[in-house]
């Protein structure tokens, strides 16, 4: 068991730089997740800036919809748009390798899906992110797979969890502003185990919102006494932002949440 007083606190920030690790630690932030890059030139520089600023690049998202004629989609059918996914992902993963950053968070699926399509693509998300977590575990690094809402793959612990048992090298994100179907005490206790990071956030039960915590319906003293249960090892990763609120804010969160 685990005491959430020492889950570390961080933000998903979108871009990275120098100056966004400075602004993190000027923030007290202890760690970030990153995503959205292309250019892997700077990444080997990311020892370097986390040694000086004193911020962890703790995890990467990877891209999760098409932009322009680019496609990021692990249920893709074509095999053109497979092999699209393929040409994103793979070079990112191989710069989270060079820069040392060892969690790689994906999407499982788009949506929407119809109740009947479900296994047929359920079958193809396995058969991709294998190859995915595959090509992640020979760079040094650990596919996880986020929890989605409505009609996504991996919208609840029992999906998740069919997920984890066919891809034994991959663990779980857990987006806490995602469950829909399952309670987060039910979700904890099936896949608590494989949960290594988080996306943290508020909503009202009805869809995905990624308020601020306090903002919504969580109950964050139940939430967090589950996940001490579970052993959960990993920091309080927050993936919000609205208005009103800066990244210091975040921090004085966080403590305020560690002592509901």
């Amino acid at each position: 068991m685990t005491d959430r007083k020492m889950w570390k606190s961080g933000l998903s920030i979108g871009q990275l730089s120098e100056a966004a690790l400075e602004r993190a630690a000027a923030a007290g932030l202890d760690l970030v997740e990153i995503g959205g890059i292309d250019d892997v030139a700077n990444w080997e520089k990311v020892p370097e800036w986390e040694k000086k600023t004193g911020v962890k690049v703790w995890s990467f998202h990877l891209p999760f919809r098409w932009w322009g004629d680019r496609w990021a989609d692990p249920t893709a059918t074509d095999p053109e748009r497979w092999q699209q996914t393929l040409d994103w992902d793979v070079p990112l993963i191989e710069g989270c390798g060079k820069a040392g950053i060892k969690h790689i968070v994906i999407h499982p699926s788009r949506e929407p899906f119809k109740d009947e399509e479900r296994e047929t693509y359920m079958q193809v998300a396995i058969e991709h992110l294998t190859i995915l977590s595959d090509i992640c575990k020979k760079n040094g690094c650990i596919l996880c797979l986020e929890d989605l809402p409505r009609t996504c793959l991996g919208r609840d612990g029992d999906e998740m969890l069919r997920f984890i048992e066919a891809i034994p090298d991959a663990r779980v994100c857990f987006d806490v502003n995602h469950l829909l179907r399952d309670t987060h005490v039910d979700f904890v206790k099936k896949v608590g185990k494989y949960i290594v990071t988080t996306h943290i956030s508020d909503y009202d039960f009805i869809d995905e919102k990624h308020w601020f915590p306090l903002q919504g319906e969580i109950n964050w003293r139940e939430l967090q006494s589950a996940l001490e249960l579970a052993d959960y090892k990993g920091p309080f990763l927050y993936e919000t932002m609205p208005m009103g609120f800066t990244w210091a804010d975040v921090k004085k969160n966080h403590n305020m949440l560690k002592n509901l």
